[in-house]
C-alpha cells in the first residue's frame, strides 16, 4: 500500500522536485489577463489560441524590481503594463505549499510588446528629431485658402478616388486645382517612388499651396512603407505644408508624425481642406459685416460729434466775439483819452516853447540887456569885482572888454573910491560875436 502523505507534504515534494528539475530561469511569452498593483504587481498570465484560452498561471513582479520594470516598459513602449498588452518576459518558476504555483517574473523586454516594425519606427523618429527635422514641416504656416493642391498617390488607390470625390463634390460649390504626383503607395518600390514624388512637388512648389498623402487605409503591414527615414526626411525638409491622410485613426506612421497636420483618412482630408476654405470665407464675411457695421456706426458718430463740435464753435465763437467786443469798446476809449492827453501835453509843450523862447539868453539881450563875466563867471554884484578888474560884457551884438575905476554898491549915497576919484572909463569893444562864444 502506498505511503499517505499530508497535503503538505505532498507540496513539500512537488517543490523539491521543480526546484531541483527546472532551470533557474526561463523566456515566456504571453498576454496579461489581469493586472493588479499592491505594492508588489500581481497578474494572471494566459495563453490563447485565438480567443480560447489554453494555458493560465500567476505571476507578480515583487516590489524591489517593479518599480524599474515598469518605468523602463512604459518609456519604452509608451503605455503601461495593463490588460491584453502581450510581452516577453525572464521568470523563474516558484511553488509554495500554500499558495501553489506561479511565476517571479524578473525583467520585461519591452522591444517585444513593441514589435519590430514599431521599433523600427521609434528609431526613425529620434533619428528625425536629433536632426532637428521632427517638427521642421509642422512649423511651416498652413496656407489660408488651400486651392492648389499637389496629390502624391497612386491614380488607382481608393484613398485617391474618395479624395478627389469629396474635393470636386463639396457642398459649398468650391473649385480647387489638383495635381496628381503618381507614387507606389506599397510594396518595395514604394519608398523610392514616394521620395521622387515628393521631389517633384517640391519642384513645383510655386505653384501650389499645399501637398496630400494619401493611399487608405491598410494592415501594419500593409503601412510599414510609411515608417520610412527617407520619405520622412522628404516631408520634413519640404518647402509646403504637408497633409497625411495614408491610414486609418489607429495607425500613425512616421509620415503621419513629421507631416504639418495628419487626418485619419483621405475623406478627412477633403474635409479639413474644404473647412479651411470655409473658414476663410466666413472670415471674409464676419469682416465685411464688422466693417459695414464698423462704418456706420462710426459715420453717425462722427455725425453726432460734427453737430456737437459746430454747436459748441458757435457759442464759443459768439462769446469769443462778445469778449473782443467788449476789449475793442476799452481799447478805442483808451486811444480817445489817449490823444485827449497827447493834445493837452501838445498845449503844454507849445507853451512852454514859448517860456523858453522869451526866456532865451538871446532874446533877454536883444531887449537890451547884457551880461558882466569877471573871470569866467557872471558878475551878479559890484562887490564881486574891485579896481583894476577885467571884465568882459556880453551884449545882444558883440562884446566890450573893460577894466574897473570905480565901483559903487546899490542902495548907498556915497560913492567907494579906490584911492582916487574916477575919472572915466577906458572902454574896448572887440567886435559883435554872439554870447554863446563868451
Amino acid at each position: 500500500m502506498p505511503k499517505t502523505l499530508s497535503l503538505y507534504e505532498l507540496n513539500q515534494h512537488i517543490r523539491y522536485t521543480l526546484e531541483n528539475s527546472l532551470p533557474d530561469t526561463f523566456l515566456v511569452t504571453a498576454e496579461i489577463a489581469s493586472c493588479d498593483v499592491k505594492n508588489h504587481c500581481y497578474m494572471t498570465l494566459v495563453d490563447k489560441d485565438e480567443d480560447t484560452i489554453r494555458a493560465e498561471i500567476r505571476a507578480v513582479i515583487w516590489a524591489g524590481k517593479y518599480r524599474a520594470i515598469a518605468r523602463q516598459f512604459e518609456k519604452e513602449t509608451g503605455a503601461k503594463l495593463a490588460k491584453g498588452i502581450k510581452i516577453l518576459f525572464q521568470a523563474e518558476v516558484s511553488f509554495h505549499e500554500r499558495y501553489g504555483l506561479k511565476l517571479n517574473i524578473t525583467d520585461i523586454d519591452p522591444s517585444y510588446t513593441i514589435g519590430d516594425l514599431a521599433m523600427k519606427r521609434k528609431e526613425i523618429l529620434e533619428r528625425l528629431a536629433k536632426e532637428g527635422l521632427l517638427e521642421r514641416n509642422r512649423k511651416l504656416a498652413f496656407p489660408l485658402v488651400p486651392q492648389r493642391i499637389g496629390i502624391v498617390s497612386s491614380s488607382t488607390a481608393a484613398g485617391y478616388e474618395d479624395l478627389m470625390n469629396h474635393l470636386v463634390n463639396n457642398g459649398y460649390g468650391y473649385r480647387f486645382k489638383t495635381v496628381l504626383y503618381e507614387a507606389v503607395m506599397q510594396g518595395d518600390r514604394a519608398e523610392e517612388s514616394i521620395v521622387r514624388a515628393l521631389g517633384e512637388c517640391a519642384e513645383k512648389a510655386s505653384s501650389l499651396d499645399v501637398i496630400v498623402v494619401v493611399r487608405g487605409g491598410g494592415g501594419q503591414v500593409d503601412l510599414h512603407c510609411f515608417d520610412s527615414y527617407p520619405i520622412g526626411r522628404a516631408i520634413a525638409l519640404h518647402p509646403l505644408p504637408v497633409i497625411s491622410g495614408i491610414g486609418h485613426q489607429r495607425d500613425v506612421t512616421v509620415v503621419d508624425e513629421v507631416s504639418n497636420v495628419r487626418a485619419k483618412t483621405p475623406t478627412a482630408v477633403a474635409d479639413l481642406i474644404i473647412t479651411k476654405v470655409k473658414e476663410f470665407e466666413d472670415l471674409l464675411d464676419f469682416a465685411a459685416n464688422k466693417l459695414v457695421r464698423g462704418s456706420n456706426s462710426l459715420t453717425l458718430d462722427m455725425k453726432e460729434r460734427l453737430s456737437s463740435l459746430s454747436r459748441d464753435l458757435e457759442v464759443i465763437a459768439g462769446n469769443k466775439l462778445l469778449d473782443h467786443f467788449h476789449s475793442l469798446r476799452g481799447v478805442i476809449k483808451g486811444l480817445q483819452y489817449s490823444v485827449k492827453v497827447i493834445r493837452n501835453n501838445e498845449l503844454k509843450l507849445k507853451t512852454a516853447e514859448s517860456s523858453i523862447h522869451h526866456l532865451n539868453p538871446r532874446n533877454v539881450l536883444k531887449r537890451g540887456y547884457s551880461l558882466t563875466y569877471y573871470k569866467g563867471k557872471t558878475v551878479r554884484s559890484a562887490a564881486e569885482v574891485k579896481e583894476g578888474s577885467r571884465l568882459k560884457t556880453v551884449l545882444a551884438e558883440g562884446e566890450i572888454a573893460s577894466r574897473v575905476h570905480m565901483q559903487r554898491d546899490r542902495g548907498k549915497t556915497g560913492t567907494k573910491a579906490a584911492g582916487k576919484a574916477v575919472t572915466g572909463a577906458n572902454l574896448e569893444l572887440f567886435g559883435s560875436d554872439s554870447a554863446s562864444q563868451s
